[in-house]
């Protein structure tokens, strides 16, 4: 067995993180080396960590507001957890299929769970809980230190694998609601955190049929600027929302599979990840391009990049 060494390195300002397990399993599609990659603002190579305890992709990485770095084996119910000096925290085993996080203003953690349903897709496995469910795509409450405070009963989305929950969610700079997708469903949807309540949702497309893989009008990945302003990848690039829903701007992105996005440090920018193709890409907002991107070397078949985040000097 190969060993595998770490290298991360200390956080600087501008670093960016991917999650990209290296994908080794022949039976299982999804599983690997638990790997998140490190590079400087200008796409230099500094370090990859390999993740202690987990099997699966690395999804949903995030920086916390003390600079710690977060990530998720949903299939394992695990948590990852890196802090700033470059060294993997304890990982924890939630008991549930995690694959986002948000902080919200109160200082508890907010996690979108991922699978629903009593079936995975075919070429992959995941751990059930003990009622015999993948999960019940629900969005829930924690103390900063991990306790259970609250279950927000959410709605979902209907999509083609008919086994994905909340896959994204993004906290709005008010703290008042929570935006998130079922990735490749036709709904942008929120949820009203304050009264605990169901919002009407930002956008989608209810004359299309969900299961319709030919009909690519879904949302993927959604993001929030700290001006309100909604980012959200859907199947063909980047579109930007204003407040009240309405359009900004479209921006063209080659190739499917756009499943993470994020701010920059300066949020004129983006950055995004593809699973499909294995490309990250730094993209102005206002010109409607990519200023830059790299090839992590892993497209579909062995597709694997799954999470994308930036160190803004959080915690520092």
């Amino acid at each position: 067995m190969m060993l595998l060494t770490s290298t991360m390195k200390p956080f600087e300002i501008g670093d960016i993180f991917l999650g990209c397990t290296y994908v080794n399993n022949p039976d299982d599609d999804h599983m690997g080396d638990g790997r998140i990659m490190q590079f400087d603002k200008y796409w230099r190579p500094k370090g990859t960590l390999y993740t202690e305890g987990t099997r699966y992709f690395i999804v949903g990485c995030k920086m916390g507001p003390d600079g710690t770095l977060w990530a998720f084996d949903c299939h394992d119910h695990i948590t990852v957890r890196v802090g700033p000096d470059g060294k993997q925290m304890g990982s924890w085993d939630l008991g549930r299929s995690f694959g986002s996080i948000n902080w919200h203003d109160d200082g508890n953690l907010l996690f979108g769970e991922y699978f629903i349903g009593t079936e995975i897709w075919k070429g992959t496995s995941a751990k059930m809980l003990d009622s015999g469910i993948l999960g019940d795509g629900n969005i829930y409450k924690y103390t900063p230190d991990l306790k259970p405070i609250e279950v927000y009963d959410v709605e979902t989305a209907v999509e083609p694998t008919m086994f994905k929950g909340v896959t994204h969610s993004t906290l709005h700079p008010s703290g008042d609601f929570i935006t998130y997708t079922t990735e490749t469903a036709r709904r942008l949807m929120r949820y009203d955190l304050r009264n605990n309540q169901q919002m009407d949702d930002l956008d989608g497309y209810p004359d299309a049929d969900p299961l319709d893989r030919a009909d690519k009008r879904w949302f993927i990945a959604p993001s929030y600027l700290a001006d309100g302003r909604l980012m959200c990848t859907v199947a063909d690039g980047l579109r930007i929302y204003a407040e009240d829903g309405k359009t900004i701007k479209d921006i063209p992105l080659p190739g499917y599979g756009w499943a993470q996005v994020t701010p920059d440090v300066d949020q004129r920018y983006a950055l995004a990840a593809n699973v499909w193709t294995g490309v990250a890409a730094r993209i102005d907002l206002d010109k409607g391009v990519i200023t830059e991107s790299i090839d992590v070397g892993f497209t579909a078949p062995n597709r694997s990049l799954a999470g994308i985040a930036v160190y803004t000097g959080q915690g520092a």
